[in-house]
């Protein structure tokens, strides 16, 4: 080829338009899905809350029945005493008890002191030597023993017998089996009188040992 062809050539080259490329297919323009509505859940899987239930109104705090003053009553039989009635009294208050509560305390702690004060008596009257048979030398010697060293009518006398009494252990074996071995030692010895002297009365001994109140009788 000679060079006015390819010349030629190269401007009928030139002058040729390019052919446009064809356009490229935008994607498809894709929509969000759309969120499925929530299935609902059966009723047995549905979670219920528990209808609280209505608040209860709190009751009216009850008015004490504790008394301004308790009024308490001596049982019979010298087991308690002004002192024990305080002592209970105080408990009373302490424990917010009514007047009804305190008073069957004082009987409870009465009848408490006459039982063990009977089991006293009962082990005392059954004992081989201080009680059965030698049950009246037994109270006649405590006479004696109690006469010479806490008369009656003293207040060493009246408090000791009064104690002997009030908690029971007037009838205790141990206790009366002292008190007759030392009035027993007191009439051998003769200072203060033998036992069938006659200082002593075996009438209803067992009042003159300790006063009016259970005591241990034959």
């Amino acid at each position: 080829m000679t060079a006015a062809a390819a010349a030629d050539g190269q401007s009928a080259s030139e002058s040729k338009p390019a052919e446009p490329k064809p356009a490229e297919p935008k994607p498809a323009e894709q929509k969000p899905a759309e969120p499925k509505p929530a299935e609902p859940k059966p009723a047995a899987l549905t979670e219920q809350k528990p209808a609280e239930p209505p608040a209860e109104a709190k009751p009216a705090e009850p008015a004490s029945k504790v008394p301004d003053k308790y009024v308490l009553t001596l049982p019979d039989g010298g087991r308690i005493d002004a002192h024990d009635l305080a002592t209970i009294e105080a408990l009373a208050r302490e424990q917010g008890w009514s007047n009804d509560e305190a008073q069957q305390r004082v009987i409870v702690h009465a009848d408490a002191i006459e039982a063990q004060s009977a089991r006293f008596q009962a082990d005392t009257k059954a004992d081989p030597v201080y009680g059965g048979q030698h049950l009246d030398e037994t109270l006649k010697h405590v006479g004696l023993a109690l006469d010479t060293l806490r008369p009656a009518g003293t207040p060493r006398g009246d408090g000791f017998r009064g104690l002997l009494n009030k908690s029971g252990y007037g009838n205790n074996l141990e206790v009366v089996s002292f008190l007759a071995d030392l009035g027993k030692r007191m009439a051998e010895d003769g200072s203060y009188g033998g036992a069938g002297s006659g200082s002593v009365e075996t009438v209803d001994v067992a009042t003159k040992l300790y006063g009016p109140g259970p005591q241990v009788k034959s």
